[in-house]
């Protein structure tokens, strides 16, 4: 900064640090309104004492106050009665100045003690302030209301507020990174309720947005699904044990899974939030799957113990019967780790969002495996080992038992048909794949909306005004709409800088509003396109502020178009909007504004101005004081500064010959009209010139709506790359949520095919067979085309969610695979033939690959069925992983047993091969 600041022209104000904040770190915005005290003294009490105190609480990093009038010490400057006085401009500057100042008079010392000497001479009053000498004609002092207005009143104005169709002030406060948003909001509020007397009895202050309760109203939707997951799967449990003992086993693990889970999270610095939650309510069906697995298995055992006829020890069953699965246990859990890796190897704002989700569910994981391995066989070895077992299987387990007896009968006779279904539904899915349209983010069913607009450039600030407030008043009476807010132009100190042109409206939309959010959204652009010259970009806050991180444009779509010329790239922009206007589904669309406007040109003469000895510099100031007004001083008044500002009266500052008979001293002492050494007239110029990477830029940028992102983007691009022609030195670059989605995409896949890669190695040392291997890893497309399925028959949207949700699926699914095989193994080296090794293998897994399965599927149903904040990222997540557990469960109990059917001289492993096998016939029939 400091080098970038010796190159700026003299007058340029030096760069600023600003506080570290992000466009997402609005945590709560407060209107201000009063029926009887003057806004200017509304602002003087929240400048004074609201915003201070505001700053001062943890967390909060930047308050911003936009709105009212500031009030300001004025000297307005008569051009003629300066010529008449025979004073120039920077006489009374100079003078003002100079009235307002104290002086150190050092020391006054004696033996015994010292005083402090100062000489006090600054303003206390406006009547001081009149009478302050700006020099003497004659013996006769000239005094500053000789040639000025002076008085109190209010600041130029580059912003504006009003609320609900009344002027107002508007309060905005901005959180830092990295804190809790619930936890900053509550403080804010209890510091306002501390303030609130100190505000005049008729001032109003509203909250207007406050982004707590969309987190808040997100937890309470994830925290009732996850609640009615646990409900659900314990119903499931309930009905496949139908045996007390059976149960307390199986559910004594979900709240202890739980609690441990929330201990680790805390010990790894995670809080409790939308994301964390939601990693726990899609885990929660899975949480009891390796305690399901080792109790079933136990059960089981002991029952056969209680029949055989020379009955071991049942403590020894239970140890024998947890040992079985454990492998099986341990090594699902090392799976899903390796699965989730790519999760984290997300970047950006997507990392940011699926990061918190990943560790939950990864934590719930493992806490329920310790739990399955330390806590599970423990009770079993209290609550079942020394008790009668009943014989015989629940209804649920015996109807499960006959109908999979049947199916898997059908499989072992007929394997080719089995595989040819299972081929052609898994071609059938990866056909539909590509169809499928993808977006980045769904969109967030949020209750506060945003509306940036833009007017033509040029337009002055009450044009913006009158513009949002005809907005207002159409839309005040509409149900859909609560409160509304809105701006034009900017505050000082607002990040989001814009001209008087720009507007931005924030409207929280009321129950039936948020229940047809679509229709409240396109009723916003049908009322702002009624309007001519007014382009507007509506959406919601959150998705606002992402695609602005993301793209530094707050829109879903932004063309940037870099080149030198700024009518070529104006004729560019015009090119590229007429294409994207022709494209299905473009709404918002826009063309960043820079054009030429009218301007009042002030041109230096050098060589007139060399006869006077005057420089750029003397001219410099006296255009920026006369037009622009100096803050020369600040007045303090009861401990609050008000700048003391010198300032050709209005009427001074509309006309252009009075601007030219403008006095500025010269070097030799004369005073000449501004005429004699500039040219001063109408022109023409840009309103702005922008820049990015060291180019000159247009940007163009649009939203999509009733379409897929990536199908949008893709049309764009192609209809761009044929119908505009760019000149050498010209380029374009295309930025937008779709670029976050086309990174997060190639990241999961690439990290995805490691992981792949990892699990096939994995599975690989649990079973101790390549042709194992391969068959547990079919899982995985098996689990594929009902994720698919269940994407195509819900929205037919791809978004990273979807495919963090296919992560998750490939982890469970593969479970499932290595329960069954790693069974067949253990059978098969007994010397069981391979069809009654089938039949048996597959037969002692249904019930508690089904019961894992149903488990998990009714686990996350809750996220599926219903919408609302918070379940935005969690639903399209869910929705692949229960329709690709469906698919791979049924599947799995099938195709595997069919493949070793169908193959088997390739899938026993090869240590057993010494032994013989009868393979079932498909002709032979089973009793």
């Amino acid at each position: 900064l400091q080098q970038a600041q010796g190159k700026f022209p003299e007058g340029v104000s030096p760069p600023q640090i600003s506080p570290i904040s992000s466009p997402i770190g609005t945590v709560i915005k407060y209107a201000f309104t009063s029926k009887t005290t003057p806004l200017i003294e509304v602002r003087r009490i929240i400048d004074a004492q609201v915003t201070n105190r505001l700053r001062a609480v943890p967390g909060v990093t930047q308050v911003i106050v936009m709105g009212g009038d500031v009030r300001q010490y004025q000297v307005l400057i008569d051009p003629e009665k300066l010529a008449s006085f025979d004073v120039s401009l920077a006489d009374v500057s100079k003078a003002v100045a100079g009235a307002n100042a104290n002086a150190p008079g050092g020391f006054l010392t004696n033996p015994d003690r010292e005083l402090l000497v100062r000489g006090v001479g600054r303003i206390e009053s406006i009547e001081e302030l009149k009478k302050s000498v700006i020099t003497e004609r004659n013996g006769t002092p000239i005094l500053l209301d000789n040639v000025a207005d002076v008085k109190i009143g209010a600041a130029l104005k580059r912003g504006d507020t009003s609320f609900n169709g009344q002027k107002a002030i508007i309060l905005t406060v901005e959180k830092q990174p990295a804190t809790d948003t619930p936890t900053v909001t509550i403080a804010i509020e209890a510091a306002m309720t501390e303030l609130q007397p100190l505000l005049p009895k008729d001032v109003k202050a509203t909250v207007t947005f406050r982004q707590a309760d969309y987190i808040e109203s997100s937890l309470k939707n994830v925290e009732e699904a996850l609640r009615d997951g646990a409900i659900i799967v314990s119903i499931i449990l309930i009905l496949f044990l139908m045996n007390w003992r059976t149960l307390i086993i199986t559910l004594s693990g979900l709240p202890l899974c739980l609690l441990l889970t929330v201990m680790l999270l805390s010990w790894t610095g995670q809080g409790i939030n939308t994301m964390t939650l939601g990693g726990l309510a899609v885990a929660i069906g899975s949480i009891v799957d390796d305690a399901i697995v080792d109790m079933e298995n136990v059960y089981r055992r002991l029952r056969e113990n209680q029949l055989a006829g020379t009955p071991v020890p049942p403590l020894q069953v239970v140890f024998n019967g947890s040992l079985e699965v454990r492998v099986s246990v341990l090594f699902s859990t090392v799976i899903i780790v390796v699965v989730f890796a790519p999760i984290f190897a997300l970047s950006g704002v997507e990392g940011r969002i699926f990061t918190p989700l990943g560790i939950a569910y990864l934590l719930c994981v493992i806490a329920s495996t310790v739990v399955a391995l330390t806590l599970t066989p423990a009770m079993c070895a209290l609550l079942l080992a020394n008790h009668r077992l009943p014989q015989e299987n629940t209804w649920i387990g015996k109807i499960t038992q006959r109908l999979y007896h049947s199916a898997l009968m059908f499989a072992l006779r007929y394997p080719q048909i089995i595989l040819m279904i299972s081929g052609i539904a898994l071609v059938a899915s990866l056909l539909i794949l590509p169809t499928l349209g993808r977006v980045f983010l769904p969109e967030f069913q949020e209750r506060s909306l945003v509306v940036a607009t833009n007017l033509y450039p040029g337009v002055s600030l009450d044009t913006t005004n009158r513009v949002g407030l005809a907005i207002e008043d159409a839309l005040k009476d509409n149900k859909q709409f609560d409160a509304i807010q809105m701006r034009a132009g900017r505050a000082p100190g607002d990040t989001d800088a814009g001209g008087v042109n720009f507007g931005e409206m924030d409207l929280e939309l009321t129950e039936a509003g948020l229940k047809d959010r679509e229709v409240a959204i396109e009723t916003l652009r049908t009322e702002f396109g009624k309007l001519p010259g007014v382009v507007a970009n509506v959406g919601g806050f959150i998705s606002d502020r992402f695609a602005e991180v993301l793209s530094g444009v707050r829109a879903g779509i932004a063309v940037k178009i870099y080149g030198d010329d700024f009518t070529q790239l104006r004729n560019l922009g015009s090119q590229v909007q007429s294409v994207m206007n022709s494209v299905e589904g473009i709404v918002d669309l826009q063309v960043e504004p820079q054009v030429p406007i009218k301007q009042v040109q002030i041109k230096f003469d050098r060589e007139a101005a060399s006869r006077y000895g005057l420089t750029v510099r003397e001219f410099s100031e006296t255009i920026a004081t006369a037009l622009n007004g100096r803050v020369v001083s600040q007045v303090l008044e009861q401990q609050q500064l008000f700048d003391l500002l010198v300032w050709l009266e209005p009427n001074a500052r509309q006309d252009l010959q009075t601007i030219r008979d403008l006095l500025i001293d010269t070097p030799r002492g004369l005073k000449l009209p501004l005429a004699t050494i500039a040219k001063i007239d109408y022109g023409i110029g840009p309103n702005t010139i922008n820049r990015e990477n060291v180019s000159r830029r247009i940007l163009v940028s649009a939203n999509v709506s009733g379409r897929d992102l990536r199908a949008v983007i893709n049309e764009i691009q192609e209809k761009i790359k044929r119908q505009v022609q760019l000149k050498s030195g010209y380029f374009i670059e295309y930025g937008g949520q779709f670029e976050a989605e086309e990174r997060a995409t190639q990241s999961l896949i690439f990290f995805g095919g490691l992981a792949f890669v990892g699990i096939t190695v994995i599975i690989y040392l649990a079973v101790k067979s390549t042709s194992a291997t391969i068959m547990i890893m079919i899982n995985l497309p098996l689990a594929l085309i009902g994720g698919v399925i269940s994407v195509a028959m819900g929205d037919g949207i791809i978004s990273v969610a979807s495919m963090v949700g296919f992560i998750t699926l490939f982890g469970v699914a593969t479970r499932n695979g290595l329960l069954l095989v790693e069974n067949y193994n253990h059978k098969l080296a007994t010397g069981m033939p391979l069809h009654q090794v089938l039949i048996e293998g597959s037969s002692e897994r249904v019930t508690a690959i089904l019961m894992t399965a149903l488990s998990s599927a009714v686990g996350i149903a809750p996220l599926v069925i219903g919408g609302g904040a918070g379940k935005e990222i969690l639903q399209p997540l869910s929705v692949v992983v229960l329709g690709g557990l469906f698919s791979s469960t049924a599947l799995t109990l099938l195709v595997i047993p069919a493949s070793y059917a169908q193959f088997s001289k390739f899938l026993v492993p090869r240590r057993l091969h010494s032994q013989k096998y009868v393979v079932l016939p498909a002709t032979s029939q089973e009793t």
